[in-house]
């Protein structure tokens, strides 16, 4: 036979033992993670937010103010927090509201919306109608919200008919809806929200309707998705339709005048916008996952205006609008494996503490405990030992010891001997080749 051929069977043969111990030997299956140990989700939608500055209205008043308008929050606390509002005031009204109703011991003044929180003994609120109001350069008309929260979910709903900000921009129906739920139990979360608007006015020459933005996060085990579209129906520049983009307006659809090419009209638009000092633009959406957490951001349109400041030392207007904004969070953390320690079983006590088992000793064969039936003088026997048992059980089936007991020996040769047997096998090819002497 071959040397090499031989020394190559040497080796199979002696790592028999190790591949017939792997096969046999199989590890415990791993306990895998169930549920979630925490978890946290936010929603914040608006139809129409404003923010910046109006100061052509005669005097510098700060925008913070939406329409339509829904915020929530579900985490693993527990706790949960939804309002939703026809039309969001903004953060100065909401602090001065404050002051005023602190000041005076009671509530005077009241911000139309609806709140609900988990724990606490509000978790659900509606406003069914809202009655025209007006505030410096904003004023608004109609509306209605609801809002609920427990333990596991959260949602709201808010309705605003219109919204003006005079000098700047004018409004229609907005409509906002989130709804954030979560099972920790199997390790699931669900995120969504949406937002519409049937049309925006903004300084007499931008004209933009049916907005629609959705957005949705979902979530189980490690395995996240998130999803943000944002869809603008029409849109239009001092009569003319124009698409809006990340980069901007471009004309589309037949010109207004005969003869004049898309390109004419897509300069024209931009001019007038540039004339009323008004920029516009889609933000992009986003959509991020991994494995422990997601954003889904639908961006919306953004408008910008800036006018010159008026003679006599009037501020112009510096206004920030979004239109189909919304945006969902979610974050989470999976639950540790649950692990099963063994039963520890104590000895018998009692209320005074360890009590030792008692022995019984019965007069018979010395060293012997409890032989009855034994007479005292009976010759004197060693002390009883259990035969060993005649059959083992291996890998569940039952063998003698004489079979179990020859297996030992083979593999103990087989361990062994084939480390000899290679050396002698590797002499010999190395005496065939010349390279040590016979």
């Amino acid at each position: 036979m071959n040397p090499a051929t031989t020394a190559r069977i040497a080796l199979a043969t002696a790592a028999l033992p190790l591949v017939l111990g792997i096969v046999a030997v199989r590890p415990a299956d791993a306990q895998t993670a169930t549920g979630y140990s925490s978890f946290s989700l936010s929603a914040i939608a608006a139809g129409v937010r404003t923010a910046g500055e109006v100061g052509a209205s005669g005097g510098l008043v700060t925008l913070d103010t939406g329409s339509g308008s829904v915020s929530a929050r579900l985490d693993s606390s527990p706790s949960a927090a939804v309002l939703a509002a026809p039309y969001e005031p903004g953060t100065l009204f909401r602090t001065g509201v404050g002051q005023v109703n602190a000041g005076a011991g009671e509530q005077v003044l009241d911000v139309p919306d609806a709140e609900a929180q988990f724990p606490g003994t509000q978790t659900s609120g509606s406003l069914e109608t809202v009655p025209p109001a007006e505030g410096g350069p904003v004023s608004s008309q109609g509306g209605s919200a609801e809002a609920s929260a427990s333990e596991r979910a959260a949602a709201g709903s808010a309705t605003g008919e219109s919204m003006t900000v005079e000098g700047v921009m004018e409004s229609g129906a907005s409509t906002s809806v989130v709804s954030l739920a979560a099972d920790p139990d199997a390790g699931t979360t669900t995120s969504t929200a949406r937002t519409t608007v049937s049309r925006v006015l903004v300084a007499g020459v931008l004209e933009i309707r049916d907005v629609v933005a959705v957005a949705e996060i979902t979530a189980k085990g490690d395995a996240h998705t998130a999803v943000a579209r944002l869809t603008v129906g029409g849109a239009s520049v001092a009569g003319q339709e124009v698409a809006i983009t990340d980069d901007g307006v471009t004309a589309v659809g037949a010109p207004v005048v005969p003869g004049q090419t898309l390109q004419d009209m897509t300069e024209q638009a931009n001019e007038a916008l540039g004339q009323a000092g008004v920029t516009v633009t889609t933000l992009g959406v986003t959509e991020q996952a991994s494995a422990r957490d997601a954003v889904a951001d639908t961006g919306g349109v953004a408008i910008e205006m800036t006018t010159p400041d008026l003679p006599g030392g009037v501020a112009g207007n510096r206004v920030q609008v979004v239109v189909g904004g919304v945006v969902l969070t979610a974050t989470d953390a999976l639950a540790l494996p649950e692990t099963s320690l063994p039963p520890i079983t104590l000895p018998p006590s009692t209320a005074g503490g360890f009590t030792p088992p008692s022995t019984t000793f019965v007069p018979g064969s010395p060293g012997i405990p409890g032989a009855p039936g034994l007479p005292v003088d009976a010759p004197a026997t060693g002390p009883v030992v259990a035969a060993p048992p005649s059959t083992l059980v291996v890998a569940g089936r039952e063998l003698s010891a004489s079979v179990v007991l020859a297996a030992f020996a083979v593999w103990q040769f087989l361990s062994l001997g084939t480390a000899t047997l290679y050396a002698v096998v590797d002499r010999r090819r190395r005496v065939t080749l010349g390279q040590v002497p016979a």
